[in-house]
């Protein structure tokens, strides 16, 4: 949609309902991400030359899970107790898979009906060709038919060749989501395999007969 104008670490979820929808706090150093996840629906602040005091307020106050690569931030969100991630790595892609996956959202899709501004995090409202034909070149008002607004900065989209784009990433995403799911199942299988063959499991279970001597 086009518009006019180590691994990754967190602390532990509060919430692991699927329905579960949350809402992020994005530090300085995230700004694609932020903008990825605004255009795939999510509630997402970005926050600018504002003091980490300001940014665990926020986050805290507001409910938001707080997403940094500040490793001395993500000290201070451990302490004092707020949602968040510490992204370590460089892939976009894995860091937003992993963060959606932490957070019960088994996958994404691009949708115009919930995508929000990316410059300004604000709803967008639907509008028609003839809504926007002062505001556009006529080119484009002629060749699309859906536009849509944001309703704090005024900012224009419609549906351009970029939702081809969107719709690849958000398949990308995807894929990436299924890996850690699968990742994550084989450590659990192995911790309780590991478990059942300790030495403390390896006790012989007592026959019913023996049970019941033992009781008496």
């Amino acid at each position: 949609m086009k518009g006019v104008a180590s691994r990754v670490r967190s602390a532990e979820p509060k919430y692991k309902n699927r329905a579960y929808s949350p809402s992020f706090l994005v530090d300085a150093m995230l700004g694609n991400i932020a903008r990825k996840l605004r255009i795939f629906g999510y509630d997402t602040l970005y926050l600018k030359d504002t003091s980490d005091t300001s940014v665990l307020e926020i986050a805290s106050r507001e409910k938001r899970v707080l997403l940094t690569r500040d490793k001395e931030l993500f000290r201070r969100v451990i302490k004092e107790g707020v949602d968040g991630v510490l992204l370590e790595k460089y892939d976009e892609i894995e860091n937003i898979a992993y963060i959606l996956s932490k957070y019960g959202i088994p996958c994404l899709s691009f949708d115009t009906g919930v995508a929000r501004c990316s410059r300004c995090n604000g709803i967008l409202t639907f509008k028609k060709a003839i809504d926007v034909a002062g505001c556009l070149p006529m080119s484009i008002v002629k060749n699309n038919h859906n536009f849509f607004q944001c309703i704090n900065c005024d900012r224009i989209y419609w549906e351009g060749k970029h939702v081809s784009c969107l719709r690849l990433l958000a398949e990308r995403i995807n894929n990436r989501i299924e890996k850690f799911e699968a990742d994550s199942n084989d450590s659990d299988s192995a911790f309780l395999d590991k478990r059942l063959k300790s030495p403390r499991n390896n006790k012989p279970l007592l026959s019913q007969n023996e049970q019941n001597s033992r009781l008496r």
